[in-house]
């Protein structure tokens, strides 16, 4: 008393067609998640050029602290802003109005240079954003610091 086919004799159909619309649409959906978080990633490969750590090879030996400079350094920061940029040179703070909108590279340009006379052996600065600040203002800022000679920048997000 065989039924005939290889289905255990219930009557329904072995051949069963697998839907693979959502198992596409979910992996779509982990593709894009994978490349969005690829791409912020790249935002903590960001170089300060901090001096390595120093220890001693030998254990519980005092590390030689570091060389005293005759006179402090002088800070030099930049703060990009959603309608003004500030620029310090230590306490000593100028605004600077943005134009139509968009910030004065020009007068920034002018800051910059005038820092390079004054300091010619730095090449670095301090970079700081305000949370709303546009990011192609971010890139465009750090062209040029790159272009007058301050390549060495430390981005510090406000």
């Amino acid at each position: 008393m065989s039924t005939g086919g290889m289905g255990g004799g219930n009557g329904k159909s072995v051949n069963v067609e697998l839907n693979l619309v959502p198992f596409i649409d979910l992996l779509s959906t982990l593709i894009c998640f994978l490349l969005i978080t690829a791409a912020w990633q790249e935002l903590d490969v960001v170089s300060t050029n901090a001096p390595p750590k120093i220890t001693s090879d030998v254990p519980n030996q005092p590390i030689p602290p570091p060389p005293i400079d005759e006179k402090p350094k002088v800070a030099l920061a930049v703060t990009l802003g959603v309608d003004q940029t500030n620029v310090a040179e230590d306490t000593n703070i100028q605004k600077i109005d943005n134009l139509n909108g968009e910030p004065d590279v020009q007068k920034l340009a002018e800051v910059l240079d005038r820092w390079k006379t004054q300091y010619p052996d730095r090449s670095d600065l301090v970079f700081v954003t305000e949370n709303h600040a546009k990011y192609k203002y971010l890139v465009r800022y750090m062209d040029l610091f790159i272009q007058h000679k301050f390549p060495d920048v430390s981005i510090s997000l406000n």
